[in-house]
């Protein structure tokens, strides 16, 4: 079966010239052929179109015309007007690394004379805040609100396994091994395959949505409006937004903040108390030999309390 990714359309960028549009349906064809995500690919058109909107305007037009002649200068102006317009820092970071990217790409190509990003001149500060989970009296009044067996579900997979609101939209019947108890995510962020283990509270509640699920799908949450297609990020956002709207809560939480919870709690308690060791994500900021050993003891002490 083949991978081929349809490409992507630049109808977003239909404000600049057609030369800049080839420019930059070239990089992305750099990229796709080296197997980036179609999320990285759709993460560095909206940054490229964000960069383009916010050129100074005394150099907007030519810039648009060809941006092969950017200049540090211009790259000054851009950062302060990100700045007026209110971007967060995490936004700023990741746009200008990702037209840092492309400026390689065009340098290497032999378009652009001189790189217009300067790692010291051009550095912006982001703020390393720590994760925010949900709070456990939130949690039990947001759980205590949720009518549909489906959303049940799809919560319990973030709070019990960590899983990001993407992985679960995607999740097939196939990637969970019954037997041993774990879930097999492919293809995750960075291109990272791993393995979770799912708690028994969660298992119950993964067979009722099976036996549920009429007719059956091969995925656990298809779309209910586009058949054969995953439900949504969106609908899962707005579901949130509606439990957190009928419990009470007026601090904002995202799908997110779940993942968050699995990361800084402990396992389920009917596992025991010698077995209260932290919850594993599956990020990249642990090695992959912690990763393996941390999997191996919880996987164990799963299969001690099942047994």
């Amino acid at each position: 079966m083949s991978t081929q990714q349809p490409p992507l359309s630049l109808h977003r960028l239909t404000f600049v010239s057609t030369h800049n549009q080839d420019l930059v349906a070239d990089y992305l064809t750099h990229l796709r052929t080296r197997h980036y995500s179609p999320k990285t690919l759709q993460t560095t058109l909206g940054a490229l179109v964000s960069f383009y909107r916010l050129l100074p305007s005394a150099r907007r037009s030519r810039l648009w015309q060809d941006v092969t002649l950017v200049t540090p200068a211009d790259v000054d102006a851009w950062l302060q007007a990100a700045h007026r317009t209110g971007l967060a820092p995490s936004t700023i970071h990741t746009t200008l690394n990702v037209m840092r990217r492309f400026c390689t790409f065009l340098q290497e190509q032999g378009l652009l004379a001189h790189h217009p990003i300067h790692p010291r001149r051009h550095a912006v500060l982001v703020p390393q805040m720590l994760p925010r989970p949900m709070a456990e009296d939130d949690l039990i009044r947001f759980f205590q609100v949720i009518d549909s067996l489906r959303d049940r579900t799809i919560f319990l997979l973030m709070l019990r396994c960590g899983l990001r609101v993407g992985e679960v939209t995607m999740l097939p019947w196939s990637a969970i091994d019954w037997t041993q108890g774990t879930i097999r995510v492919n293809n995750s962020k960075g291109r990272v395959d791993r393995v979770v283990y799912f708690s028994p509270d969660l298992e119950k509640v993964l067979r009722q949505w099976r036996r549920a699920q009429w007719p059956p799908m091969p995925l656990l949450f298809p779309s209910a409006q586009r058949p054969g297609t995953p439900v949504s990020i969106r609908a899962i956002q707005h579901a949130m937004a509606r439990y957190l709207k009928a419990a009470g809560i007026a601090r904002r939480y995202s799908p997110h903040t779940l993942r968050h919870y699995a990361d800084t709690r402990t396992m389920p308690s009917d596992v025991g108390e010698s077995a209260r060791v932290p919850f594993y994500k599956g990020s990249a900021q642990l090695p992959a030999r912690s990763c393996s050993a941390s999997f191996s003891l919880r996987y164990k002490l799963l299969r001690k309390a099942r047994s």
